[in-house]
């Protein structure tokens, strides 16, 4: 049985609807899918979607105390091969977090994060439709409007499970 889910960190909500304003300002949907609530992922789906949610969330509450309050900044932001428009989120103890997190996976699974292979923390802000790229302008429009916002350091003291419950669609649970 399959899941959809993922495990991630949701942001304070002065800073998300920030962001969500500017999602909606750039959003274009000739190139782009309709964004997201702004998130870090830290499991991504493919990885956790054989697993009981239940299963899992008890052992990422344990493993993720130790690291709260957990500080993060989000730094700049950055394009993905005009795949995705993101902002960097900085601070080491997010890959410590996420090492541990992985090794609770069967040995077996597969992690990878769209659209990098590798755990490269970000909150994304716009994603391009399938086989499409965003333009160019629009990493400058994105870069332009949040050059007073960032950098941005906050603290988090949870983590969230976010269960799809339609496309484009979750619900959001602290762990």
């Amino acid at each position: 049985m399959e899941h959809r889910y993922y495990i991630g960190f949701r942001l304070p909500d002065a800073i998300s609807k920030d962001l969500q304003a500017v999602q909606q300002e750039f959003f274009d949907s000739q190139y782009m899918r309709e964004p997201l609530e702004p998130h870090i992922t830290l499991l991504p789906p493919p990885a956790v979607e054989r697993i009981v949610p239940e299963e899992l969330v008890r052992q990422v509450r344990a493993t993720s105390m130790p690291f709260w309050p957990l500080s993060l900044t989000l730094a700049q932001v950055v394009d993905f091969k005009n795949r995705a428009i993101a902002i960097q989120v900085d601070g080491q103890p997010i890959y410590d977090l996420q090492k541990r997190l992985i090794a609770l996976l069967p040995p077996e699974t597969e992690v990878s994060y769209y659209p990098n292979p590798q755990f490269s923390p970000h909150v994304t802000l716009a994603q391009a439709q399938y086989r499409k790229q965003i333009p160019a302008q629009r990493v400058h429009d994105y870069e332009e409007r949040l050059q007073s916002v960032l950098p941005k350091t906050f603290d988090v003291d949870e983590l969230t499970i976010f269960k799809w419950i339609a496309p484009r669609r979750y619900s959001a649970h602290s762990i």
